[in-house]
C-alpha cells in the first residue's frame, strides 16, 4: 500500500516560452518560439511525480482568489491530489518561464503570492499527524509552518534548489530537514557543503548536478548516478521528479544505486514532457527504463 504523503507549498500558475537559445543580454528577435502554460512551482512537480508513482498525496499552499488558482486546483484534482488550500487576498503566484532547448532557462515571477501568507495551524497540525512523510517546499507559506514542523514525527525532505550554502533564509528548512536535495548551480564546493550538511541532522544529502548527474551522500557512503538519456522538451519538474522518485524507490527496499538509477530515470519522463511529470508514467515503466526490469 502506498503511503499518504503530505507537499507543503509551492503552487503557481506558468506560462512557458520554448525558444532555441536563451537571450544574451541584448536586444535580439526570435523566431519560432512557441508557449505553452500549466500548474508549476516545486510543490506541485513532487506532488504530480508522487500521484504518478501511487501515492496518496495531499498538497498545501496559498492561493489568491482568481482564475489562476481555480486553474491549479483542476489540474491537481485531475492528477487525485487533494487540496488544502489557505485562501489569501494577494493574486496567486504567476510565473514566466523562457526556455531553452537545452534546459536553461530564466524564471520571471510575474506575481509572488503573499509576502506572508495566513495559514490555518490547527488544520495544517492534523494534517502532519496523519502523515509520516513531508516534503517540504521553500515558499513563504511553507516559511509560516516551519514551527509545526518541530515536533513532527514525519520524515521530512527539503529541496533546497539553487542554495548557495549560505544564505540564512534557508536555515529553518534545513533545520527540520533528513533529507536534503540541492542543485549545484550556486555552488563553488558542492562536495564541502554537502559534508557539512550531512554532518547535522540530515541523514542524506543529494546534489543534481544537470547533465552531470547526481551525487548521493548517506551513512554509508557516496554514490555517483550518471544521467538518463533523454530528449529535452522542457526542464521544469526534473528535480522534483528526481527527489520523489529517490524517495519512493528506497522505500521500496532499492540499494542507493539503484533508487538513484531509478530517480534519474523518473527525471528524464520528466524533462520530455511539458507537464511537469507525465501523468500515465509509473513505476513499472520507470524501472524499465532504468534498466531494473525486463522492458
Amino acid at each position: 500500500m502506498a503511503q499518504p504523503v503530505l507537499v507543503l507549498g509551492a503552487a503557481s500558475w506558468n506560462r512557458m516560452v520554448h525558444v532555441a537559445d536563451l537571450p544574451q543580454g541584448k536586444s535580439a528577435t526570435i523566431f519560432d518560439a512557441r508557449e505553452t502554460e500549466g500548474a508549476g512551482s516545486t510543490g506541485v512537480g513532487k506532488a504530480f511525480a508522487l500521484a504518478a508513482l501511487g501515492h496518496d498525496v495531499t498538497l498545501h499552499c496559498a492561493l489568491g482568489r482568481d482564475d489562476d488558482a481555480e486553474r491549479i486546483i483542476a489540474a491537481c484534482e485531475a492528477r487525485g491530489i487533494a487540496m488544502l488550500i489557505d485562501w489569501q487576498d494577494a493574486p496567486t503566484p504567476q510565473h514566466l518561464n523562457i526556455m531553452d532547448a537545452q534546459g536553461g532557462r530564466y524564471s520571471i515571477f510575474l506575481s509572488n503570492g503573499a509576502a506572508d501568507p495566513g495559514i490555518d495551524a490547527n488544520r495544517l497540525r492534523n494534517a502532519l499527524a496523519s502523515t509520516e512523510t513531508v516534503f517540504l517546499s521553500l515558499c513563504a507559506s511553507s516559511k509560516n509552518a516551519l514551527p509545526l514542523l518541530a515536533g513532527t514525527t514525519a520524515e521530512v525532505l527539503v529541496d533546497l534548489h539553487d542554495y548557495d550554502g549560505a544564505n540564512p533564509w534557508y536555515d529553518g528548512f534545513i533545520a527540520c530537514a533528513d533529507v536534503v536535495q540541492m542543485s549545484d548551480v550556486a555552488l563553488e564546493d558542492a562536495g564541502a557543503v554537502a559534508r557539512r550538511l550531512k554532518s547535522g541532522r540530515a541523514q542524506q544529502v543529494v546534489v543534481t548536478k544537470g547533465a552531470h548527474g547526481a551525487d548521493i551522500l548517506n551513512d554509508h557512503g557516496h554514490v555517483h548516478i550518471p544521467i538518463c538519456p533523454a530528449k529535452m522538451r522542457d526542464s521544469n519538474g526534473a528535480g522534483d521528479a528526481f527527489s520523489v522518485a529517490l524517495w519512493h524507490a528506497l522505500q521500496k527496499g532499492m540499494t542507493v544505486t539503484e533508487a538513484g538509477r531509478f530517480a534519474a530515470a523518473a527525471a528524464a519522463f520528466a524533462i520530455e514532457d511539458e507537464t511537469l511529470f507525465p501523468s500515465g508514467i509509473g513505476e513499472a515503466r520507470i524501472r524499465s527504463r532504468a534498466g531494473l526490469t525486463d522492458a
